[in-house]
């Protein structure tokens, strides 16, 4: 009885053995000769900055490989940013197509649009011979802001993939800013210096931003949205 015991014991460990080196090799061989398409159930997740605050999600994307690259500035229509402690991501889609992301995290005080004790992002296109979007949000509880370049070359990201599919943000709370690299609206709240309307708050509940800025609440909302917010603005001397 023992003896039978001894036997499945090896053949489990063989088993075991077995698989372990299948896996190996398996990923060996992708590293040496990486798929030419990505599965549709492949799946990219990259959590910026470690804490959860953003995150990046790539479906039916494989990723290639990723490396810290040095702090540089990049150009969008608004001006120039600085990307710090970032690594590129290079990725293939289910077409073949390859292309990259760059994701970073790093102190709010580099961006001189980032302060205070509200949210605030910034959505843009870039300029210059590159192709692509960008995205930047500061997050007041820590003071630090994230950032994520898509490059747009080889793989289409408009402003709402990147927003809503890519990084999974709720539509009510972030609005597009940038629509057409032609074209960029402002959907209310703060605007940045110069009144460009690719920087905003997230625009909080109505009966917030009415007693707190009582300006963007028109920006916002239609007069006759709702009539006790209305009545009570006209009370503080708004029309």
């Amino acid at each position: 009885m023992s003896s039978l015991k001894d036997n499945l014991g090896k053949i489990m460990l063989v088993v075991i053995a077995i698989v372990i080196v299948g896996f190996a090799i398996s990923l060996v061989a992708n590293i040496i000769f990486p798929p030419k398409y990505a599965s549709y159930d492949d799946e990219i997740f990259e959590n910026i900055g470690g804490d959860g605050i953003l995150n990046a999600t790539l479906k039916g994307c494989y990723k290639l490989g990723e490396e810290n690259i040095p702090n540089a500035n990049f150009n969008t229509s608004f001006g120039s940013y600085v990307w710090m402690d970032a690594k590129n991501i290079t990725y293939l889609d289910t077409g073949g197509r390859k292309d990259y992301m760059i994701v970073w995290k790093c102190p709010a005080n580099n961006y001189q649009e980032f302060s205070g004790n509200g949210i605030l992002y910034i959505s843009d296109y870039l300029v210059g011979g590159n192709d692509g979007r960008c995205f930047m949000l500061y997050n007041p509880d820590n003071q630090m802001a994230y950032g994520i370049v898509m490059d747009s070359d080889n793989i289409s990201c408009s402003e709402s993939k990147l927003m809503y599919d890519v990084l999974g943000l709720d539509s009510s709370q972030y609005s597009l800013l940038n629509v057409q690299p032609t074209q960029s609206y402002s959907s209310g709240g703060y605007s940045g210096s110069g009144g460009s309307g690719h920087y905003h708050t997230v625009v909080p509940d109505r009966y917030t931003l009415s007693r707190t800025d009582p300006g963007a609440y028109y920006d916002h909302y239609e007069y006759g949205d709702n009539y006790e917010i209305d009545d009570y603005l006209e009370s503080e001397g708004y029309d």
